[in-house]
């Protein structure tokens, strides 16, 4: 980098890889050790975690997102930083998707069954756990070898352990084994349409993963559950992955054919129930605005009468009240850090394109885009006085008729996973709320919060909740919790559903 320019990150990061490349450069830029911000130190420190040796040059244009980053690359910014193990490559590989684009990584080469993967297949037949680059590392195999897994029993293991694994993960781990399940490819499809029939609160995330997978196989995964399970949560996450496949496949609605008539009329009965999850809604008026289909008088009569309702899930406000939100968010963002322990000296107070994860991650109308700006920035060490800033002005200053707002707001904070962005978190949900839909948000994360100080929200979320979506939701939280005596009320509730749920996860204990 030429002498006297400051190490910074780009002003406006609007593509995945562009976000993850601000990510990498804003880790540098403000860490605390002066060292890791000098490019040729940090070049000569990370070449010792690489069998490639990258000069400082090709340091500021992977930073700058005009060079690819492999999965390989991430790990040795990992270590260099000082990072949490994964931690860029989740961020790396949910980007190259995002983008439509492939993780590139050197596991993607391997084509025999040598002492690394012999060993990780006597550990699976073992029943030992493996992580999820272990995993990655099997399915790179697996999809370029199928003869070395060809045998049935040794199939079915594979197949099955990986999506127990699947069920188990939560936030970046899921995110991983989601690329381990595209790997692998519509093979595992007909399991986890089972897993998600009978447990769908479970799996419903994991669908995702046939989006992006080629084949007939896996559109018609999509198709079919889409169409023969009527689950919000389900749903939610069937509709963008078939619209994205559709897409990739360069046929859009058309692509549908016969079925399109099916499709317009569940988007639009999911659509009409304000009850159901509102994740499916969103999803739902999404895929009719993509698919531009015709609604008659009576649907478009019906769509009037809810349209404050549909307003909140497309966040359509006033550009001005979001351009005050973004800067009040992002002022008391500067005053925050001027305050934090976590600025030293001379850390710059005015981050280049932080109101860019801001504004997308509070207004983009697409959910996908939403949840990439929060969990792009995610690792940045930063991060957790940025959800604390967030979270402050979202409930001084958004009414709570705003609810797809703080909709939003607790989705972002959610994906940070740090302590500090759940105290915001609590507060909303200790307040009064006008939507159902908020407390079901409040609910999921408190999934990941503290057993000693979350069971009485959530017995509180759960007592005031007017929806079985947000009651099932409580009940999961409360089981990854380990709050046993309130999912043991809950499954003797009058809300069926939610009772059910309660009792599955019961059963699972």
């Amino acid at each position: 980098m030429p002498s006297g320019r400051k190490l910074l990150p780009m002003e406006r990061p609007i593509l995945p890889l562009q976000k993850f490349a601000w990510l990498v450069r804003a880790i540098r830029a403000f860490h605390q050790d002066p060292k890791i911000k000098e490019t040729t130190f940090f070049t000569t420190a990370l070449n010792r975690h690489l069998e490639e040796d990258l000069k400082p040059a090709t340091i500021n244009r992977l930073e700058s997102g005009s060079a690819d980053f492999t999965i390989e690359r991430c790990m040795a910014f990992e270590k260099v930083l000082g990072l949490d193990d994964l931690d860029l490559v989740d961020c790396y590989v949910y980007a190259s998707r995002a983008q439509g684009q492939t993780p590139k990584t050197s596991a993607a080469r391997v084509s025999e069954a040598a002492g690394t993967e012999v060993e990780l297949l006597w550990r699976l037949a073992k029943d030992e756990p493996l992580t999820s680059l272990e995993w990655l590392r099997l399915a790179h195999l697996y999809r370029n070898r199928p003869d070395v897994l060809a045998s049935s029993p040794v199939r079915e293991c594979f197949l099955h352990r990986l999506l127990d694994m699947a069920g188990e993960s939560f936030e970046k781990e899921e995110r991983l084994v989601r690329e381990v399940l595209i790997t692998v490819g519509a093979d595992v499809l007909p399991i986890l349409r089972e897993r998600v029939r009978t447990n769908p609160l479970r799996y419903f995330t994991i669908c995702e993963a046939a989006g992006f997978m080629t084949g007939e196989n896996s559109r018609q995964f999509l198709v079919d559950l889409a169409l023969g399970m009527r689950d919000g949560a389900v749903t939610a996450t069937l509709l963008e992955p078939l619209r994205r496949r559709l897409h990739a496949d360069g046929v859009g609605p058309q692509g549908m054919q016969h079925h399109a008539p099916a499709f317009r009329d569940h988007a639009l009965t999911v659509l009409d129930d304000t009850d159901e999850f509102f994740t499916a809604r969103e999803e739902a008026l999404s895929f009719l605005r993509w698919g531009n289909f015709a609604l008659s008088p009576r649907e478009r009569s019906r769509m009037s009468d809810i349209r404050e309702d549909l307003a909140q899930l497309r966040l359509e406000c006033d550009k001005t009240y979001r351009r005050d939100l973004v800067t009040e968010v992002a002022q008391r963002f500067t005053k925050d850090l001027s305050a934090s322990a976590l600025a030293g000296e001379g850390t710059p107070l005015a981050v280049p394109g932080v109101r860019t994860f801001i504004h997308d991650g509070l207004f983009s109308p697409e959910r996908v885009d939403r949840l990439t700006a929060s969990v792009m920035i995610r690792p940045w060490h930063l991060s957790g006085v940025l959800g604390t800033s967030l979270g402050s002005v979202v409930s001084r200053s958004v009414d709570k008729n705003d609810y797809g707002v703080q909709r939003a707001a607790v989705r972002f904070l959610t994906k940070l996973t740090r302590p500090e962005a759940l105290e915001p978190i609590r507060a909303m949900g200790w307040s009064h709320l006008r939507d159902d839909s908020v407390r079901l948000t409040i609910g999921w994360a408190l999934g990941a919060g503290s057993h000693e100080r979350d069971c009485a929200l959530l017995r509180h979320l759960g007592q005031s909740a007017t929806t079985t979506a947000t009651r099932r939701v409580v009940a999961l939280s409360a089981a990854r919790l380990g709050a046993w005596p309130l999912l043991e009320d809950l499954a003797k509730t009058w809300d069926f559903a939610a009772a059910g749920e309660a009792q599955r996860l019961i059963g699972r204990r």
